[in-house]
């Protein structure tokens, strides 16, 4: 099942539970048999909102394109806000005044006490492991709220058995469960909360993402990690040093460390990998850009030159052709990109010198069309292959 039918189930329960209380509440006489009613009220509200916000978490929008996953950790917070509330009930009824309990519907209310009970720690078991699961923040967060109905069953089914036995034993269960829920309510706000604040993933995740990391042989250093929480996701910043002289072969050599982050952690949604070359030397690719920042539709106009390779660079250009390809062979450039082929001939044979190959395309955006190049040259038929996010290639 998914994350939002685990809600579901667990608002249809409670709402269940609610009903029945009430009912055996006003039957019996029981005070914290009615306050137990409205704590599972109290559950099923924590459950519609543990729906809303699961539904809307893996919502992305144009706005928010990292997605609404935070909405998870929110909905946890609401949660254990819910869980301090029960304890205040709780607590307020230790000091309450003692209530006649009618021996004759003592049965019905045993009934609906063992009812919730048996069905608040089925469901707390069930929806715990399905959040973990899921990695649900939200989920496992309503269990443990669910659990707490459990513990207040408990004290109910405590109270209408000393009643039975002429006992009133209430005031002393209840400070216990009204302390354990305290803390579990407290200690989800800490985790949350520090999850809205970008705290970083767990140290045995990071392990596994150095392991992952340095299997490839090229990567030489692990320069920067950065892993933080949103919701049940996991968002990579990593720069790495990179052995190789080749531009083209490093970008694929990302690509597929990336893919490979992606498999071995299940809950990685986004990886921005930067790198830089251990050697000086390596491939350069140019590319030539108008006023608007545009691949140039021709040598003669640019006004830019961008330079991908170990160290990329932005220069300002000479308007004529012939000055503009002897600077082109000066930088060492392999590919040159441009919407046409210079139209001197003079200039097409300084670029041929230097064995130079002018990459010609439609395309306008620089980083689109140096993607273009990079993956026609390495011999691959789809140059959007693995890139339906359309960011821009990653450099130092």
């Amino acid at each position: 099942m998914k994350k939002h039918h685990w809600a579901l189930i667990s608002l249809s329960i409670n709402l269940l539970q609610a009903l029945l209380k009430f009912i055996g509440g006003l039957l019996t006489g029981s005070l914290s048999m009615l306050g137990e009613a409205v704590h599972s009220l109290s559950d099923s509200f924590a459950s519609v909102v543990a729906f809303i916000t699961i539904k809307l978490s893996d919502k992305r929008v144009k706005r928010f394109p990292y997605g609404l996953y935070r909405l998870e950790n929110l909905g946890s917070i609401v949660i254990a806000f819910f869980l301090l509330m029960t304890a205040y009930e709780i607590a307020k009824r230790i000091f309450s005044k003692e209530v006649i309990i009618k021996e004759e519907y003592l049965g019905f209310g045993l009934g609906v006490v063992i009812f919730s009970l048996f069905s608040s720690l089925s469901l707390s078991f069930l929806e715990r492991r399905a959040g973990k699961r899921l990695n649900s923040p939200t989920l496992i967060a309503d269990s443990y709220h669910t659990l707490t109905d459990a513990f207040g069953s408990s004290l109910v089914l405590l109270s209408l058995l000393s009643a039975y036995m002429g006992y009133q034993l209430d005031r002393y269960f209840a400070l216990g469960v009204a302390l354990l829920i305290s803390y579990t309510a407290f200690h989800i706000l800490w985790k949350e909360v520090s999850v809205l604040l970008d705290v970083s993933a767990d140290e045995k995740t990071l392990q596994r993402i150095r392991e992952v990391l340095l299997s490839f042989p090229e990567v030489k250093e692990i320069k920067g990690l950065f892993v933080r929480a949103s919701g049940g996701k996991l968002f990579a910043d990593v720069v790495l040093a990179l052995e190789g002289r080749d531009f083209i072969r490093m970008h694929h050599l990302v690509d597929q460390i990336e893919e490979k982050l992606k498999e071995e952690i299940n809950n990685l949604d986004m990886v921005f990998i930067h790198y830089e070359p251990v050697e000086a030397k390596g491939i350069k690719i140019g590319v030539l850009v108008n006023e608007r920042g545009e691949v140039s539709a021709c040598f003669e106009g640019s006004k830019e030159l961008l330079i991908f390779g170990p160290s990329p660079e932005r220069l300002s250009i000479p308007d004529e052709e012939i000055a503009l390809s002897e600077l082109i062979r000066e930088k060492g450039l392999s590919v040159v990109i441009c919407g046409h082929h210079p139209l001197s001939s003079t200039a097409k044979g300084i670029l041929s010198q230097g064995s130079i190959f002018v990459w010609e395309t439609e395309e306008r955006n620089p980083y689109k069309a140096l993607r273009e190049v990079v993956y026609n040259l390495s011999d691959v038929k789809d140059p959007n292959k693995g890139s339906k996010d359309n960011r821009p290639i990653s450099r130092s």
